[in-house]
């Protein structure tokens, strides 16, 4: 069986009928019946082939048909009823004259909404919900169109739709990097998209910002085959490398028709609030999402897993403009989807309702006369019942109200024009009232003061202002102006007083004061004498500050004259100052310039020399005198003490200034040295019979520049500085060894060591050590001077229980306080030496306690 129409448009409130058409064999009748989408029935079992739709919302129906002799066998199919719904109209039906008019009216999903001039043929305002008129002069008529769709699936049917079916963001095989889309012909038939185009978005952060290359469809879209477009260069769909996508960033892609409808939309990563204010413009078109996109964005994060890119991809044939259309899914581009069926039905209407708009014409009334006046206080006040003869078309009684008023900005005459508005409920116009002002009488003026003579300018009185009065500007003051005769002492000033009024009527008032000053100007502050030591101190000459008698001030610099003399000199000096009008004022201060203090100079640091030097004058560099003159310097004498070793003078020198004030400077000399200092050390002091007898000698005298050495032994004096000395050393004795030194000019001093010779031998064996690690102290060892044999030798260590722990045959070698590696703690230990010696075959032994300390 079969519906007829398979979808129908119907404006609201209109009816329209459904027929059906059963085929095939029955031996009865065919019966038919409706069910509503919730699969209520609305039109029972019965052989009624038709169906009236009164429905006020769209409804999708299935109609079931059967045969009355075989009722158990029963056929479906559906059919479809859109009702455009009547939008509501909001308008300006009434506006003022010259004014526009919007209509606007609500858009309903599925529905488009154009404004026209006509109602059947005519020309389109607009292609949009609202419409703003140009400005209006008189009545007019607006007639709203709105369209509607009806899509039905039915595989059996020509139909279908054109759809996005795939974005990928993050690349396809043979692209690992691009960027495409794929769109999808679902009808069964061709379809004529000529003129549509393809948009995508242009920012991550501004859903209304447009990619500006826009892709065309072809004239032909072949029907069940898909086109796609990529940012692969070269490539035959080649959109451009300007696709502005990446995985986890938002985008969206828009199908627009060649009318400026949205056909389809995808959008991912945008937030609902996003979406909300989606409004780019498109080929010249403002684009709103309507139904197109209901739901939320889908998930940009729709990238490469594995090596294989994903893409999102519609996963199936519905469009519910929401995210749950779409799939994240490995690419394939140029392939069709997975669960992509192609025959969807579509049926167009439209409804029409028209709007009328009212215009209100300008209001009218006459123009008063012109008004003539002398005086600008005279000007009436504004009245709105001047303006007569009021009349408007709509309006029974027009307003009038004054606005304001302009001045033509000149005078006598002066033209004021008046504006009058007269409004009705929503228009009005200007009316205007012309007053003309001229002003011929002079004003007013009092007299001036009396002539006036004064000593001083500051006797002058403050020039006034006199008090006026005019027939127009009514009454005031005016400020005087004043003018010099242009002599002095005496010297003549005219005051003048004169009103304008504003058309260039005056009155004029004069005063003469004549100005003649006697007294001489007074000097203040003038220094007192002074008696200074030296010209550095004498201070600057001052200007010294005046005053008049009429209020005039300022500074004077005076003039310096000296007597000519020194110690002391004699300066005099002199302020004069004289008024404008020559009355003159003088001032003295004598200042008595005289040093009377010595001059300074170092004393000359002491000398160590061989003989006296004679006199020099230069040596003292640093003589000062207070007055800042370079003092006379002399020798005066030489005080000795007649010693020796050293002998002591004491050189005195004088320094003189310019007015004979005198210093004296002393300098001390040693004549000859001081006695040396003599000091040696010996190496070594001790002999034995098995040395070999030399003995080092180290100088460490001071003080000194020759040497005398004598070894004690009757050997010839050695006068080197550091020397050595081989002793017998066959038998036991003591040999006292004696330097000399002497210094540069004869001072002598001497010291003396002992060198001790023995037979037999000489030890010394320490009692503690300390193998802590440092530098000192570290082993423990018998220190053998002399009297042994080194190869007849053993040295050992015992802990306190009596156990060897440590052995050495060789003298040089001692104990570092470990056994076998491992430090041994603190304590007392005993120690056994025995030694051979060239004097008897038995060995000697020595025991004792050594103390180990950490």
């Amino acid at each position: 069986m079969e519906s007829n129409p398979k979808a129908m448009i119907l404006c609201q409130g209109i009816t329209d009928t459904v027929a059906f058409s059963a085929t095939g064999t029955c031996a009865g009748d065919f019966e038919f019946q409706v069910l509503n989408s919730s699969n209520s029935v609305i039109q029972a079992w019965s052989t009624n082939d038709q169906y009236i739709s009164t429905n006020l919302t769209s409804e999708t129906y299935f109609v079931e048909t059967r045969c009355s002799t075989c009722p158990g066998v029963v056929i479906q199919d559906t059919f479809l009823v859109e009702i455009i719904q009547e939008p509501t109209i909001t308008a300006d039906t009434f506006i003022c004259h010259g004014n526009t008019a919007t209509v606007s009216a609500t858009e309903f999903p599925n529905n488009n909404i154009t404004w026209w001039d006509n109602e059947t043929i005519g020309n389109q305002l607009i292609d949009s919900s609202s419409y703003t008129t140009p400005p209006l002069f008189e009545d007019d008529t607006i007639y709203m169109q709105v369209d509607g769709t009806a899509s039905i699936q039915n595989s059996g049917s020509n139909a279908g739709s054109i759809l996005i079916t795939e974005a990928g963001l993050h690349g396809f095989s043979g692209g690992l990097s691009a960027d495409y889309l794929e769109i999808s012909n679902l009808y069964s038939s061709p379809v004529n998209t000529a003129g549509w185009s393809l948009a995508i978005s242009n920012s991550y952060t501004n859903i209304n910002l447009v990619n500006t290359s826009l892709w065309s469809f072809p004239n032909s879209f072949a029907p069940c085959t898909m086109i796609s477009v990529t940012d692969v260069l070269n490539s035959p769909n080649y959109w451009g490398n300007n696709m502005f996508w990446n995985p986890s960033y938002p985008g969206w892609a828009a199908i627009i028709d060649d009318q400026g409808n949205l056909v389809d939309f995808v959008a991912w990563g945008w937030t609902l609030a996003d979406l909300a204010g989606f409004a780019p413009t498109i080929a010249g078109n403002v684009i709103t999402l309507g139904s197109e996109w209901s739901g939320i964005s889908c998930d940009p994060a729709c990238t490469n897993v594995g090596p294989i890119p994903y893409s999102l991809s519609r996963n199936g044939s519905t469009d519910t403009n929401t995210e749950a259309d779409f799939v994240c899914q490995a690419t394939s581009l140029d392939l069709v989807n997975p669960g992509l069926n192609c025959g969807w039905g579509s049926v167009y209407g439209t409804c029409t309702q028209e709007v009328i708009v009212h215009i209100d014409s300008l209001p009218f009334a006459d123009t008063p006369d012109t008004t003539f006046i002398n005086c600008i206080s005279d000007v009436p006040a504004p009245d709105p019942s001047i303006i007569t003869n009021v009349m408007d078309d709509y309006t029974a009684s027009p307003t009038v109200s004054y606005v304001g008023e302009v001045s033509d900005g000149n005078t006598c005459p002066e033209i004021l024009t008046r504006t009058y508005q007269v409004a009705d409920s929503c228009n009005f116009v200007e009316i205007y009232h012309v007053i003309v002002i001229n002003d011929t009488v002079a004003p007013v003026l009092e007299a001036a003061p009396a002539d006036l003579t004064v000593a001083c300018y500051s006797e002058i009185p403050t020039i006034g202002t006199l008090t006026w009065t005019d027939n127009c500007m009514g009454s005031g003051n005016v400020l005087g102006t004043e003018v010099s005769g242009g002599s002095a002492c005496a010297e003549v000033y005219t005051r003048t007083w004169t009103i304008t009024d504003s058309c260039g009527n005056s009155a004029t008032q004069t005063q003469v004061i004549t100005v003649n000053d006697t007294i001489a100007p007074i000097i203040n502050f003038v220094p007192a004498d002074l008696s200074i030591q030296c010209p550095s101190n004498l201070p600057p000459m001052a200007t010294l500050p005046w005053t008049d008698n009429c209020g005039a001030n300022g500074t004077i610099s005076g003039v310096e004259v000296s007597d000519g003399q020194i110690c002391p000199e004699t300066i005099t000096r002199t302020w004069t100052i004289a008024d404008n009008c020559g009355n003159t004022r003088t001032e003295v201060q004598v200042i008595v310039l005289h040093d009377d203090i010595a001059p300074t100079a170092s004393d000359l640091p002491s000398e160590n020399v061989e003989a006296l030097p004679l006199p020099d004058i230069s040596l003292i560099t640093d003589a000062t005198d207070n007055c800042s003159t370079t003092p006379v310097v002399e020798w005066v004498g030489d005080d000795s003490d007649f010693g020796y070793c050293p002998e002591n003078v004491v050189r005195t020198y004088s320094v003189t200034d310019d007015c004979g004030n005198v210093a004296f400077i002393n300098q001390n000399f040693s004549i000859g040295d001081s006695m040396p200092n003599a000091a040696f050390t010996a190496n070594p002091t001790v002999l034995d019979d098995l040395s070999n007898g030399w003995v080092q000698f180290q100088n460490q005298s001071t003080g000194a520049s020759a040497y005398t050495w004598d070894f004690g032994d009757n050997s010839p004096y050695v006068y080197d500085t550091n020397t050595t000395h081989q002793y017998n050393i066959g038998l036991t004795t003591t040999y006292e060894v004696r330097l000399a030194a002497t210094s540069d000019y004869g001072c002598t001093d001497s010291a003396t060591i002992e060198i001790l010779v023995v037979q037999g031998p000489l030890y010394f064996i320490p009692n503690a050590f300390t193998p802590n690690n440092d530098v000192n102290n570290q082993l423990f060892t018998p220190i053998f001077v002399a009297g042994f044999n080194p190869n007849d030798f053993n040295f050992q260590i015992y802990n306190q229980r009596g156990k060897l722990i440590f052995e050495s045959f060789n003298p040089q070698i001692g104990w570092d306080g470990k056994y076998k590696g491992t430090e041994c703690p603190e304590g007392t230990y005993v120690y056994r030496v025995e030694y051979g010696t060239d004097e008897s075959s038995d060995p000697e032994v020595v025991t004792g306690h050594i103390n180990l300390l950490r």
